[in-house]
């Protein structure tokens, strides 16, 4: 470790300025920690835990784990993997960010007690610090500063599942949000969909791929923003769709077994998988402090190569408008803010005449 924080010093001018803070360790903030501290440059990675990484599901589609591997188990994997390179890790929260004449200048604020609707299972943040204290995390007991010659941001989002007695141990195990990490998993089952607009109607006829056991709650007692015309598309593929709340979801260790819906019967509706649409929440907090640019709903925009519309600051992840929500995809799009973040490092001779860095 020491080895590798004195290579990666000889490619700073100034040993007080890190090369690059990555806000937020998930799958995406680990890649570009990974990628960047193997390119020898100074990396810290900051993050308070409030990542849907730390839930209870399981990739099944990430190349290289047939068996598939738990969200939580690939973060810490990729930390050690990150500290084997030489990464620091800074356990806080941004609460300042602004342009200090080519730097970034942070301030980073101690994490508060770990709120009880915080991202995660309770087990595996405590597992992450766990494992993060043995591979040096600094802790801090007062806001510190920080200065960078880039920026990755990686902090994710917070979901908006649905709250209910048991709902921390369901989600990632029979509460899901992403049809394309875990429909194949609904073969055969039936599948609740909760969501009222059109993304909850197409997620519903999409898993028809898998099942043709398939109904739709609203979720809410409005009923659904729809068209006649789609509710409509929805009765001719066999889908049941109901114009209603839920007022419980019967669960047991972390597995859904009915709906109880909020209408005058209170039907009973049985299930196995539910997956709930409600837009996530985009952590954009650092990005709004930068005058990042933020698309309609909210999220980072970025380009090909995770470059924003500010120079030297990088995102990826489920923060940007270039993911489909998978760790596949964060992966990559960490990889990939790591190469524009080195690329912008590197030195004026080392680059193509004329090229720029931004």
């Amino acid at each position: 470790m020491k080895q590798n924080a004195e290579c990666s010093d000889a490619h700073s001018s100034d040993p007080g300025v890190v090369d690059c803070a990555v806000i937020g360790s998930g799958p995406a903030g680990l890649s570009a920690a990974v990628n960047l501290a193997r390119w020898r440059r100074r990396v810290l990675v900051i993050d308070d835990r409030d990542a849907r990484s730390l839930w209870g599901q399981i990739s099944r589609n990430y190349l290289g784990f047939p068996a598939g591997a738990p969200a939580a188990q690939i973060r810490l994997l990729g930390r050690e993997q990150a500290a084997n390179y030489g990464a620091r890790f800074l356990a806080g929260q941004v609460t300042f960010a602004t342009s200090d004449i080519g730097r970034f200048q942070l301030l980073v604020s101690p994490c508060p007690p770990r709120p009880a609707e915080a991202a995660g299972r309770e087990g595996n943040a405590a597992a992450d610090l766990e494992r993060a204290a043995a591979l040096g995390e600094e802790r801090i007991s007062e806001p510190v500063e920080i200065f960078a010659r880039t920026l990755v941001i990686a902090s994710g989002v917070r979901d908006q599942f649905p709250r209910f007695s048991g709902w921390q141990q369901c989600v990632g195990v029979s509460l899901f949000w992403c049809i394309l990490c875990d429909g194949y998993e609904t073969i055969g089952e039936r599948v609740g969909v909760i969501g009222d607009d059109e993304e909850a109607i197409e997620t519903a006829l999409d898993l028809l791929e898998f099942t043709h056991d398939v109904f739709v709650v609203a979720g809410n007692p409005r009923g659904f923003d729809v068209s006649g015309a789609r509710l409509a598309d929805l009765s001719r593929e066999g889908i049941r769709a109901y114009p209603c709340a839920v007022a419980q979801y019967r669960n047991r260790d972390g597995r859904i077994s009915a709906l109880v819906l909020d209408d005058p019967a209170h039907t009973v509706v049985p299930t196995k998988l539910v997956f709930a649409y409600r837009r996530p929440i985009a952590r954009t907090e650092v990005a709004r402090m930068l005058g990042v640019d933020l698309n309609v709903i909210g999220q980072i925009i970025v380009d090909s190569e995770a470059h924003t519309n500010i120079a030297a600051v990088y995102a990826a992840g489920d923060v940007t408008d270039l993911h489909d929500h998978q760790i596949s995809a964060a992966v990559h799009e960490g990889n990939a803010a790591a190469a524009a973040a080195n690329y912008y490092l590197y030195r004026p001779v080392q680059r193509a005449p004329g090229a720029i860095a931004r």
